[in-house]
C-alpha cells in the first residue's frame, strides 16, 4: 500500500465522518483494494498458516484485519494532518483510496522543519501501530484461540512495512518529504528541493516498475501487476507534484499586470447579436470581449451569453441585453497576485482590469496559462 502523504489537492471521495474538524471519505476505488485484501486473507492467508478452522472464523478473523489495517492507515493519516494543523495549516479532508490514503493539504509547509515534523508523523505513528499490536500478539499467544494472534502478527507486520515503504526517500512518500525538507533547509529553495525528491521519486517508482514485471515473469502475478500500479501511481504523482510547486510559485510571485493585455478589441453595447457573432466570434477567434459605451467599460460579453439564442432572433437583439453588467465579480486590481486572480474568472476566462475607476486592460484564462507553461519551461531550463 502507498501513502501519498500530505498533498494539494482534491479527490473525489464518498464523505464518512469528521475527526478534528477533518472530513474522512473514501474514493470508490478503495472497495476495490478492501474487497482484494479481505478475499486474499480469508481465502488465502488465514486457511494456509493456520488450517483445520472453519469458514466463518476465516472471514471473521480476514474481515477484523482487513478494517483495523484501514484504521492503521487512517490514523497514520492523521498523524500528518494534525501535526499539520498544529503548524497553522487547513486540512479539508483525508480520502482513504485504491493505493492507500491522502491528506488534502490546503498549502504547503511553511518551513523546513514544520515539513520535516509532517512528513515523520506518519511512519512514526505506524511504527507505533506495529509495536502496540506486536505487544497484543505476545499477550494472545496463551489464547486458545490461535487465529487471534494471526491477526494481531498480521497487523504488527502490515504496519511495520507500511512504515518502512514510505520512509524510501522519494517524493511523494514520507521519505522524499524529509529528504525535501533536509534539501530546503541546506539549500534554501523549495522548489529545487521538490525537484531533487521528484527525481528520486520517480526512480524508486521505475525501479517498482521493473520488480513488479520481474515478479510476474517469475509467476506472481497478482502481486507483480500490484507493484507495477503502486509504480505508475507513484510516477505520476511524483511529476505532478513538481509540476504543482512550480506552477504555485509563479501563481505567486506574479501579478496581473505582468500578463494583461492592453491592446483590446473592444464591443459596442448597440451591436446586433448577429454582427457580434460574425464581426467579433469567428472573425477573432475569442470567446468573449469587454463592452464599452464609448471609453467606458460596461460589461463583458461572452459566447456562452449567445448560445441557445435562436438564430433567427440574433439580428433582434443587442450586446447591452445579454452582456454581464460591470460588477465586482469581473473587474480585478493590477497588484494582485495571479494566485487570487485564476479562481476569480468567469467561465469564459476573462477579468477586466481597473484601478481607481479607470481601465488598464484584460486579463484572460488562456493568456494567462500560455504565460505560466512558457515561464515553467523557462524556469526548468535555469535550473
Amino acid at each position: 500500500m502507498a501513502d501519498a502523504a500530505p498533498r494539494k489537492g482534491r479527490m473525489p471521495g464518498f464523505r464518512l465522518f469528521r475527526i478534528a474538524g477533518i472530513q474522512i471519505q473514501i474514493d470508490f476505488s478503495w472497495f476495490i483494494i478492501f474487497f482484494l485484501l479481505l478475499w486474499s486473507l480469508s481465502a488465502g492467508y488465514f486457511p494456509h498458516a493456520f488450517p483445520r478452522e472453519s469458514e466463518w472464523v476465516y472471514w471473521g478473523a480476514g474481515l477484523a484485519a482487513t478494517i483495523l489495517f484501514f484504521v492503521s492507515v487512517l490514523i497514520h493519516e492523521l498523524a500528518h494532518s494534525l501535526v499539520a494543523q498544529h503548524h497553522g495549516l487547513s486540512i479539508p479532508s483525508i480520502t482513504l483510496f485504491v493505493f492507500g490514503g491522502v491528506s488534502q493539504l490546503s498549502e504547503e509547509a511553511k518551513d523546513p522543519a514544520s515539513e520535516l515534523k509532517i512528513a515523520i508523523a506518519g511512519p512514526l505513528s505506524s511504527i507505533a501501530l506495529a509495536g502496540i499490536f506486536y505487544g497484543l500478539k505476545l499477550l494472545a499467544s496463551g489464547s486458545p484461540h490461535r487465529i487471534i494472534g494471526a491477526v494481531l502478527g498480521y497487523l504488527a507486520l502490515i504496519n511495520g512495512a507500511l512504515a518502512v515503504f514510505n520512509l524510501i526517500p522519494g517524493f511523494p512518500l514520507d521519505g522524499g518529504r524529509v529528504l525535501r525538507a533536509y534539501y530546503w533547509k541546506k539549500k534554501g529553495s523549495f522548489s529545487k528541493a521538490t525537484r531533487l525528491a521528484s527525481d528520486i521519486g520517480k526512480a524508486v517508482a521505475v525501479l517498482l516498475i521493473i520488480f513488479g514485471g520481474l515478479e510476474v515473469l517469475a509467476g506472481g502475478l497478482i502481486s507483480g501487476l500490484w507493484l507495477v500500479f503502486i509504480g505508475i501511481f507513484l510516477r505520476s504523482v511524483a511529476q505532478s507534484g513538481y509540476q504543482d510547486v512550480i506552477l504555485r510559485g509563479l501563481l505567486n510571485s506574479t501579478r496581473v499586470s505582468d500578463i494583461m493585455v492592453l491592446d483590446v478589441i473592444k464591443v459596442p453595447p448597440g451591436l446586433s447579436l448577429d454582427r457580434l457573432a460574425r464581426d467579433y466570434f469567428l472573425h477573432y477567434g475569442y470567446k468573449g470581449f469587454p463592452v464599452f459605451d464609448d471609453e467606458t467599460p460596461i460589461g463583458l460579453v461572452s459566447l456562452a451569453d449567445i448560445r441557445g439564442i435562436p438564430e433567427g432572433v440574433l439580428p433582434a437583439r443587442t450586446v447591452r441585453e445579454v452582456m454581464t453588467p460591470l460588477n465586482d465579480q469581473i473587474v480585478i486590481s493590477p497588484d494582485i497576485p495571479l494566485s487570487q486572480a485564476l479562481p476569480r474568472m468567469r467561465q469564459d476566462g476573462r477579468l477586466l482590469v481597473m484601478a481607481g475607476g479607470r481601465f488598464l486592460g484584460l486579463i484572460t484564462k488562456t493568456g494567462l496559462m500560455r504565460f505560466l507553461e512558457v515561464k515553467r519551461v523557462l524556469g526548468e531550463n535555469g535550473q
